[in-house]
């Protein structure tokens, strides 16, 4: 979390959330702060997920639209937990920090399961398939979701992370050149029902568990109208991401071997064009973009010295160089793209 929000956050304001949805907040869980502050609370001994988004992350009707989509989904079978409202009937309440600015409260159901911990030799064929099963059960079922005017979530355009100047007064001009010409790509790619729509734009290995045969999918806090491709793009990146920070070599093998159960599993809920799957190095740029930009956003890089900077020293090389961070051939994953 930045350091302006850390400054206005207590936890009298957990506490006041927690008095919002009848939940046990005298021992919360802290289980994430980079965008949102998100609690393990409790009720009765049941676990519930608390998160506090800050005004500045996203606005209301930005949380209420990403709430809605999330009662949709669930309602229609998906593996998602359920949003709960607080004792007054509302899926967010609100609570001020110390300058008077909001928090948007939401309660969660927690999801079933555990994360599931990806590491060289530690592979499974059947995750894959599921995985990519569940993402496309996702895709098929938001075809036919029609949100109210009031509950819009961002277009792709408006992500802020796409812009390395808003966080670099001083980015490079390499950069700015490579990110000029993903975005050229972006606004030149055809949109449609069947290959864009409300994704949750975040479904790597850290955002969901694995239970008794199924993948059950949280998070959904940077859910956007994308292409359907950049789901498929996202999971690929960060297991490769991961391996490419552990050394280990033969990312493209890895990723052969990811994309093929993944695809067969996404292809038995949602199938996507030939020249769909083909964006999916673009896709791969895109994050690459989105990362590098969201570091520094959140850290000093230049004048700290921290963990990140020889991940991001290799990011920022590869988009200046114009490759994704893995290859893999399409002919060998694709089972039947149109």
């Amino acid at each position: 979390m930045e350091k302006s929000i850390e400054r206005i956050f207590t936890a009298a304001m957990v506490e006041s959330a927690g008095r919002f949805f009848q939940v046990n907040t005298e021992n919360p869980v802290k289980l994430g702060d980079a965008e949102n502050y998100v609690f393990e609370v409790n009720r009765d001994g049941t676990p519930y997920i608390l998160r506090l988004t800050h005004q500045s992350h996203r606005a209301k009707h930005q949380v209420l639209a990403e709430l809605k989509w999330m009662e949709y989904l669930h309602t229609k079978g998906c593996a998602i937990p359920k949003v709960i409202p607080s004792r007054g009937s509302n899926l967010i309440e609100t609570v001020k920090g110390l300058d008077g600015s909001d928090f948007h409260c939401c309660l969660f159901e927690k999801a079933p399961g555990a994360r599931v911990k990806l590491v060289e030799g530690n592979y499974n064929g059947d995750l894959f398939y599921v995985w990519g099963k569940t993402i496309g059960q996702l895709h098929q079922k938001t075809k036919d979701y029609i949100p109210e005017k009031a509950y819009q979530r961002m277009d792709w355009q408006e992500e802020e992370l796409l812009d390395a100047a808003h966080y670099q007064a001083d980015a490079p001009e390499q950069v700015v050149r490579q990110q000029d010409i993903i975005i050229r790509e972006l606004s030149g790619l055809p949109v449609n029902r069947d290959n864009f729509g409300l994704i949750h734009s975040d479904i790597h290995h850290g955002n969901f568990h694995y239970h008794e045969g199924r993948i059950h999918v949280f998070d959904f806090d940077d859910c956007s109208n994308h292409w359907f491709a950049s789901d498929l793009a996202i999971p690929l990146y960060y297991l490769m991401w991961s391996l490419e920070r552990e050394g280990v070599e033969d990312l493209d093998g890895y990723a052969a071997t990811f994309m093929r159960e993944f695809m067969k599993g996404y292809e038995t809920e949602n199938r996507l064009t030939r020249a769909d799957y083909e964006t999916i190095p673009l896709f791969l740029k895109v994050r690459d973009l989105t990362l590098y930009n969201f570091f520094h956003k959140k850290y000093d890089l230049k004048n700290e010295d921290r963990e990140w900077n020889k991940a991001v020293s290799t990011i920022e090389k590869r988009i200046i160089e114009n490759r994704p961070i893995v290859h893999f051939d399409l002919n060998v994953i694709s089972h039947g793209g149109r």
